[in-house]
């Protein structure tokens, strides 16, 4: 992005990326022109060129600044050096994901979209879910105590964050905050099932 140094200058592209993300929740970010995102903040192509080289560059600053909210949204809700003992600690992981869903949902369908035709985009949204796996894949592990983690924890770290991902990307945002605790519960009982209770008998046939 061309640098910039004033708080003017700053302002003006904040104010680009806030209507870049009215305007990508509305449509998508495939469908959203620099001419609609200028028209929704009322600004000249000319200021948008100052500041980014296409929507493209304006979707890597969108995607910092969600990163590092990101970042600072987990910590706050999970704590630092925090476990999974339980359910209640699941229902507070899967809790974080919707929240962070739920009011970052234009970043997170911008950044998305973007991965399925760019190999960019498409390596920062696998390095957006390694993370989670990762942090996952340790409290598999930690739950069915386990020295460390094995092939069997990652496999399940990734199917409950990938559940999770797909869920909140179908369900988000919710018709109430009724239907979201709902969802949040449908999603906690189902990633309890695989994470705290591993080895269930197989029903008879």
């Amino acid at each position: 992005m061309p640098a910039t140094a004033t708080s003017k200058g700053e302002r003006s592209a904040a104010e680009l990326k806030a209507a870049a993300l009215r305007v990508i929740a509305r449509q998508g970010y495939l469908s959203t022109k620099i001419g609609d995102i200028t028209a929704e903040a009322g600004k000249s192509a000319g200021i948008f060129y100052r500041y980014f080289t296409d929507k493209d560059d304006l979707l890597r600053s969108i995607a910092d600044d969600f990163a590092a909210a990101l970042r600072e949204r987990v910590v706050e809700q999970s704590g630092e050096g925090h476990a999974l003992d339980g359910i209640d600690d699941i229902r507070g992981h899967v809790r974080a994901y919707w929240d962070i869903y739920r009011d970052h949902r234009a970043e997170m369908t911008a950044i998305y979209e973007a991965s399925l035709v760019s190999a960019e985009f498409a390596t920062h949204w696998e390095a957006m879910r390694a993370r989670h796996v990762t942090i996952w894949t340790a409290h598999v592990a930690e739950a069915r105590r386990l020295a460390a983690p094995d092939v069997d924890a990652r496999l399940t770290a990734l199917a409950v964050v990938s559940m999770i991902e797909r869920f909140c990307q179908v369900v988000a945002p919710p018709e109430s905050e009724a239907a979201g605790d709902a969802a949040v519960e449908a999603l906690t009982r189902l990633a309890a099932h695989g994470v705290l209770q591993p080895d269930l008998p197989h029903p008879p046939r």
